[in-house]
């Protein structure tokens, strides 16, 4: 597998093409993802940004273009270099999407036991410290998903997702159904978790507060492709109608306009509001 690639990049693809039947959902799709960013990945309905996520996963074949994963050629490489790749990637699904008959421990330790070899009393030490990372309390390791709430959902298929010591973290709508303070909570996780383990985050998300207060870099699916890419402040002031639709309109504008309020009775001004 070749290792010719630019290692200052978690993820780097060009020209990637994802089409069903006829119908493109992308069409030379550039996008790099630089190491230790959190950067989220936003656009309208439609646009693409699961079937995006899944391509860079190793989860769907483009019929065209390139992909380096931490600088390795993954679409040239074996099925059995893919897999060390995946090892590499940890994915939290939209809903969580644990295993309903296993404890929060046992969907852990699935994925331990299918790649670590551990023995077993080291398999429930690590995943318990994976549990203790994601902010779980030790008595939810026991507990089924029925028996959470959707913020601990959320947390046990972060401790899943964290179970092989991923360099990249991808998350699929990870603060979806969580109320304001949960979802602040588990941003303000993932930048812990971020400075803690020296990850990469790629995210999918439509939260305003993620977009703004909670990612380093946005980048706007539109067209195809990839429309734009920069802070969210930087994408608020930009003219293409899509970017402008997301970033000033409706709910957006709503969300930038209390922001700036809120900084200016603080004293300061935050960096995606307008002065």
């Amino acid at each position: 597998m070749s290792q010719t690639g630019d290692f200052r990049y978690a993820v780097r693809a060009r020209g990637v093409l994802n089409r069903f039947g006829t119908t493109s959902v992308h069409e030379q799709l550039d996008l790099d993802v630089p190491r230790g960013c959190i950067m989220a990945l936003v656009g309208g309905s439609g646009s693409g940004k699961s079937v995006l996520l899944r391509t860079l996963t190793l989860l769907r074949e483009p019929q065209a273009g390139s992909l380096q994963l931490f600088g390795e050629d993954a679409l040239r490489a074996s099925e059995q270099q893919r897999t060390r790749l995946r090892m590499r990637i940890g994915v939290l699904f939209q809903g969580g999407a644990l295993f309903s008959g296993l404890s929060v421990l046992e969907n852990v330790m699935l994925v331990l036991r299918e790649h670590a070899h551990l023995r077993q009393p080291l398999l429930d030490e690590v995943a318990m410290l994976k549990l203790g990372l994601a902010g779980l309390p030790a008595d939810a390791a026991h507990k089924y998903p029925s028996q959470l709430s959707g913020g601990m959902v959320k947390r046990a298929a972060l401790a899943r997702a964290l179970a092989l010591d991923p360099e990249l973290l991808v998350l699929d709508e990870p603060t979806s159904g969580l109320d304001p303070v949960g979802a602040a909570a588990f941003d303000r996780l993932i930048a812990q978790l971020r400075e803690l383990l020296g990850l990469t985050v790629l995210q999918v998300t439509h939260d305003l507060d993620s977009i703004w207060h909670g990612s380093d870099v946005v980048a706007f699916l539109a067209r195809r492709r990839v429309l734009a890419v920069g802070t969210a402040a930087q994408l608020a002031e930009r003219d293409e109608p899509e970017i402008v639709e997301y970033f000033r309109g409706g709910r957006s504008e709503v969300f930038r306009e209390r922001a700036h309020a809120a900084a200016l009775c603080s004293g300061s001004t935050p960096a995606g509001a307008r002065a």
